[in-house]
């Protein structure tokens, strides 16, 4: 029996099938339990307490806190139970700005529905270098709580530009908000809730204000669950690993959405240590795989050597709706202990996905009762053989193993066999050969490892935020945010003297004068052990809810959820059959081929250009406002016409934090028509400057505004840096006249030719005075220029995507088929212009800004395959420079000379090995698994001009592009007279309108 003088903590996972429990000393597991989930789940996590104290021995008083995780908040939001969900008013505090991305466009129909109230703007918000857009507007802020008033919305939301950095105007408006409205009105900040990413804050500001009732209900049933064992503290368990107070998780249920993978992950890793067995796992190089089997569902991660999961890329969307905050990679199908078992009359057998959930006990043929489940077919009794034949038991087991191999396979990053820690009280069903697995741990209480990963949780404390460097530079910076982030954590109730500083990330802002840069600091440490009387927290729930007794349909649904906390596939529609609306010269842009344009300009993009996603919206809401995006076919359009370029210049962090509004390009292209004296009537398109990253979807919005379409073609066909890194200018055409406005009334007009770096630095003058962003209209062209631009720069794109698309409705490898259909000779394949360089993972990345840009470099390490094969090569890693854009990707590898796989004009591009989405230079973060590619250049920027302008040596990078020996560079036979490469290996992107052969209207659009 334990000694009356230690103190414990109790683990509980409340699943939707089972409850468990555990009780640790330090990291010694003294007692576990397991019980079905209640309908209530209170009543559920009860019994497990009574039985689990019972079991280890140990009185009450000696349980220090109590640390649960649960999935009753993401389970509200993917069951879109509008009994949980209450409406939502957004007030964004963002001037002119934000304005063409309204709140709520792309939430998902039935979502939406829940949870849109209202929405208002406000002015107010802050610029990258700290100063105010506009002061926050009191009248304004009393007419929308009347509105919100008048509509009976009770949950409120604050989202600010910039209120990461500076919070003081949410705070302020929430205060006016909260006296106008009054105390049974909610209203939260945004920058309490997420990192700086303006629309991804704000979507997960508006899931967290649309739970916070529920959340409050949830919690105070939890508290009454736990009352009995006395002076104990309540945590939560949080997405990343460490804990939270039940009252603060009560105001912020997102952060707890996917505690659930990362509770599993972390106790595996534990309960592998103490096995004994965790020196053993990994170390021939293979991937470790945590696979926690439930009774609904299974879910998959790779673990990484810290003992937590690996997390996800640069965002994540939760039942539809894209986020910024961490949360862990994980993939989940329909498979459990609970799982259901169908027989057909031709033989066949199906394994789930529904499941008998929590009533396996009084359900499942092995209790006494009638429905074949996943957990009879391994049943020891004889006598349960009776109710199904050898065969039928043999398929079952069959379609099992084939369902969790699948399910590895997409999970695994690496070659060869993965290492796999099998958890979950459920993993009973499966056996002991997995193909693409070479060896099965399974540690001891290994049934409650998500509860021993709830136990074992830290407390954390973060800061996000922009400093100005003064003389003393940004050490002193990044010293106070370490120390703020040790403050906090203390505060969250952190031991101080096992405080660890586990996260530093310093991010360079381009294009500003001030240096600003983003610092990201996150702590962790255990939690101090005293007592607390739980009897002084509260949280308070109205009047009629019920904290015990929950809606009738409570738990119907959880027992049949899938965790959907991934990138979601494509709209419903056919994709094989799809066909893009096309009438003579005109394509009609649907959503879905919105959809394919974000991936493809992400590729072009090559590192850069901003993250399309607000255009995107912006696009979205154009659509389904009635609107008409169009593409003019680039042959067709008359000699004698104008065509403007138009589109934003600055930094591409600030566009994702300072959205735009729907002026600043509107403003520069009145300016542009003005000075140049342009006859309105004869403007028939507008192109981007760059297909890459956000200004294809500019150029689109744009040409909206004026009634008109985008040209198939732009300046570039790819991305780059500087505005004059262009076809035009290759030929000599100058970049003024033009003008960049900022949206607010102020607009920089420049009319002398000068020469194209002078223009820039002008430009880039202005730009910076407008705060680091601002819209751009550069000279205009005539219809007979715009023929000979790069041809088909927006079907280019749109094809890349559309393959992507593809790639991932068939389940097959996104990079591979991005490769293989882009390559510009068919059967040349992977070893045509189109090569994958190299896989690993991101191990460090270093960042600085000069001359306005963000120079740094990235380096990626091998991933080594199941066999070892990697390091018997010796250590490889690919270090690739970037300024904005990638530039060039060199191979390392130990006792060879360093190769040049790669270099610009090539096209550099990261994509995510998760989903194969493109990763922007400042997505690039520690721990990322990166597939990284290169597409070949048009022949113009391969010639020895477009070299001199666009090559290596345009950005002082001491190579020669001919000395690119692996990749798609020019190899020595292939270069022209000139000192350029030929024509030979490359062919023009298809036009989408030579793709489906000028469709008839009745023919196309089909599915959208």
């Amino acid at each position: 029996m334990p000694s009356k003088n230690f103190s414990c903590v109790l683990g509980i996972d409340v699943g939707g099938t089972n409850t468990d429990a555990v009780i640790l000393q330090n990291s010694r597991v003294l007692a576990w339990h397991k019980n079905p989930t209640t309908a209530d789940f209170y009543g559920g996590m009860f019994t497990a307490i009574r039985a689990i104290i019972e079991k280890a021995s140990v009185a009450p008083e000696q349980i220090t806190s109590v640390r649960i995780g649960t999935t009753q908040f993401v389970n509200a939001v993917l069951e879109q139970d509008g009994s949980k969900l209450d409406k939502v008013a957004v007030i964004r505090l963002c001037g002119p700005y934000t304005k063409g991305s309204p709140p709520f466009v792309d939430f998902p129909f039935k979502l939406r529905g829940l949870v849109e109230g209202h929405f208002g703007y406000v002015d107010g918000g802050f610029q990258v270098h700290g100063e105010q857009i506009s002061e926050l507007s009191v009248d304004q802020l009393k007419e929308q709580a009347s509105i919100i008033r008048a509509k009976g919305i009770k949950s409120i939301v604050v989202v600010g530009v910039y209120s990461p950095s500076n919070p003081s105007q949410e705070l302020s408006a929430r205060s006016i908000l909260a006296t106008e409205l009054g105390s049974s009105y909610d209203v939260s900040c945004s920058h309490t809730v997420g990192r700086l990413g303006f629309l991804e804050r704000e979507n997960a500001s508006i899931l967290n204000a649309s739970l916070r009732r529920f959340a409050r209900r949830v919690i105070t049933g939890l508290r009454s669950a736990i009352r009995h064992l006395g002076k104990c503290r309540l945590y939560i368990t949080l997405n990343d690993g460490t804990l939270s107070e039940a009252s603060t998780a009560a105001d912020y249920p997102v952060r707890c959405f996917s505690s659930g993978p990362t509770n599993s992950a972390r106790g595996a890793a534990l309960l592998a240590e103490l096995d004994g067995t965790l020196g053993d796992i990994g170390g021939d190089g293979s991937e470790v795989l945590v696979v926690d089997v439930g009774g609904t569902t299974t879910d998959i991660c790779a673990l990484l050597e810290s003992g937590f999961p690996r997390q996800s890329a640069a965002f994540v969307k939760i039942a539809g709706v894209r986020t910024n905050f961490t949360i862990p990679d994980v993939h989940s199908i329909g498979l459990g202990g609970g799982s259901i078992v169908r027989t057909y009359a031709n033989e066949q057998v199906s394994v789930g996905p529904d499941s008998v959930g929590a009533n396996l006990t009084t359900q499942a043929i092995s209790f006494g009762g009638h429905t074949l489940t996943a957990t009879d077919l391994v049943a020891s009794d004889r006598s349960i053989l009776d109710h199904f034949t050898p065969d039928v038991k043999s398929a079952a087991l069959s379609k099992v193993k084939e369902t969790v191999e699948a399910a590895i396979d997409l999970v695994k990053t690496k070659k060869g066999d993965a290492t796999v820690l099998l958890v979950g009280g459920g993993s009973i069903i499966i056996g002991d050969s997995i193909e693409g697995v070479g060896r099965i741990f399974r540690p001891k209480f290994f049934e409650v490892a998500n509860a021993v990963g709830a136990a074992i949780g830290k407390i954390s404390g973060e800061v996000d935020t922009i400093a100005i460097p003064d003389g003393q530079g940004l050490e002193p910076l990044i010293e106070n945010a370490k120390l703020l982030a040790k403050e906090r954590c203390i505060a969250a109730g952190g031991n101080e003297s096992t405080l660890q500083v586990v996260e530093i990330e310093v991010v360079p802002i381009s294009y500003v004068t001030t240096r600003a840069t983003r610092i990201i600091v996150r702590t962790v440490g255990d939690l101090t052990d005293e007592h607390r009387d739980m009897t002084d927290e509260t949280v308070e729930v109205e009047e009629d809810m019920d904290i015990c007794e929950p809606p009738p349909d409570f738990a119907d649904n959880s027992q049949k959820l899938i965790g959907d906390i991934t990138l979601e596939p494509i709209q419903q529609v056919d994709l094989e059959t799809y066909r893009p609306k096309i009438e003579n010269d005109i394509w009609f842009l649907s959503e879905l081929d919105l959809d394919f344009l974000v991936d493809g300009a992400g590729v072009l993009g090559v590192g850069s250009c901003g993250e399309p996603y607000p255009s995107y919206l912006a696009c979205l809401q154009v659509l389904r406002n009635g609107g008409q995006l169009k593409i003019r076919k680039q042959e067709a359009i008359p000699d004698d016409t104008t065509v403007l370029v138009a589109g934003f210049m600055g930094s591409p962090s600030v566009y994702l934090e300072r959205v735009p509004g729907t002026e600043e390009v509107t403003t520069a292209i009145q300016a542009i028509i003005s000075t140049t004296n342009t006859n309105k009537t004869t403007i028939a398109a507008i192109i981007p400057n760059e297909i890459g990253g956000l200004n294809a979807f500019e150029a689109l919005l744009a040409a909206h505004r004026f009634g008109i379409c985008v040209l198939n073609t732009d300046c570039v066909a790819r991305a780059y840096p500087f505005v004059w890194q262009t076809v035009r200018c290759l030929n000599g055409v100058s970049v003024t006249p033009a003008a960049v406005s900022d949206g607010c009334g102020n607009c920089k007009v420049f009319k002398t030719p000068e020469t194209p770096q002078t223009a820039e630095t002008l430009m880039r003058s202005a730009c910076t005075t407008f705060g680091s962003l601002a819209g751009m209209c550069i000279n205009p062209l005539s219809g007979t220029e715009a023929k000979s631009l790069p041809p088909h720069s927006f079907s280019h794109a749109w094809k890349i995507g559309h393959t992507m698309a593809l790639a991932r409705m068939r389940k097959q490898n996104v990079v591979e088929s991005v490769l293989k259909n882009t390559t510009t000779t068919p059967s040349s394949a992977v070893n045509g212009p189109s090569r994958l360089l190299f896989c690993g993972k991101i191990v460090s990345v270093e960042r600085r800004v000069t001359g306005g840009f963000t120079r740094g470099d990235v380096l990626v390490e091998e991933s080594v395959d199941g066999n070892g094969n990697g390091k018997k090569k010796g250590k490889r890693s690919l270090f690739v420079e970037f300024e904005n854009e990638n530039l060039v990707a060199v191979l390392r590898q130990e006792n060879n000379k360093d190769k040049i796989l790669a270099c610009c004009p090539d096209l550099i591009t990261f994509l995510s090995t998760t989903n194969g989405t493109p990763l922007g230079t400042s997505d690039y973060k520690y721990g990322l698994r990166v597939s990284v590619i290169a597409l070949r250049a048009p022949p113009i920027w391969t010639s020895k001009r477009g070299l001199e302008v666009g090559g290596p040596g345009g950005f002082g990078i001491d190579v020669e592009y001919g000395d690119v020996v692996v990749g798609v560079g020019a190899r020595k036979e292939e270069k022209g007279e000139d000192g350029g490469q030929e024509e030979g290996g490359y062919e023009n992107p298809e036009s989408v309108f030579d793709m489906f052969d000028m469709v008839a209207s009745s023919e196309a659009g089909m599915g959208v």
